[in-house]
């Protein structure tokens, strides 16, 4: 056996680590966009929705109703995906969630979208539950701190992700 046979056998293993971790950055990073898709297509969706029908002054048709809460439970999902594949992003790359102030603003506006999002949700399957039409007044409060969230959500991460020249 040569000096040089373990010193590759380590460098082997370096390379395979740095391969598996890879691998594992490049999933989380693909079910963290498709995270983004849907619950950002849904978000629009559901906007466009709720709006025809505040326009129309109408409520919707039950099956209308059931697929939005539906697309609210999905949209849910994908916002827990984000948080999930989001700590094992940031453990993967920066090794810690402390990546600074603008990615701090991030999170507090994805804090906020998730409990928004989480409220909703609970309010629209009480008064499924209870065949009451939801609170308007509560619904529109949990879409405007949505689209608070939403706004510090992307200015943080543009922030956070923008290097310098």
């Amino acid at each position: 056996m040569t000096p040089h046979c373990g010193s590759f056998a380590i460098l082997n293993f370096i390379i395979i680590a740095g391969s598996l971790i890879m691998g594992v950055i490049v999933g989380l990073k693909f079910i963290h966009y498709l995270s983004i898709f849907v619950a950002g297509g849904i978000g629009i969706g559901g906007a466009v929705i709720q709006s025809a029908h505040v326009k129309a002054k109408v409520p919707p048709a039950p099956h209308v109703g059931r697929a939005m809460r539906v697309l609210g439970l999905l949209a849910l999902i994908a916002i827990v995906a984000l948080w999930v594949t989001g700590f094992g992003l940031a453990y993967s790359i920066y090794g810690t969630m402390n990546i600074g102030t603008a990615f701090n603003i991030k999170l507090l506006g994805a804090t906020a979208l998730l409990v928004a999002s989480s409220i909703s949700n609970f309010h629209l399957h009480k008064a499924m539950q209870a065949q009451v039409p939801p609170n308007a007044k509560l619904m529109k409060i949990m879409m405007s701190v949505s689209r608070v969230a939403l706004v510090l959500v992307f200015v943080g991460i543009a922030i956070t992700t923008t290097t310098s020249l």
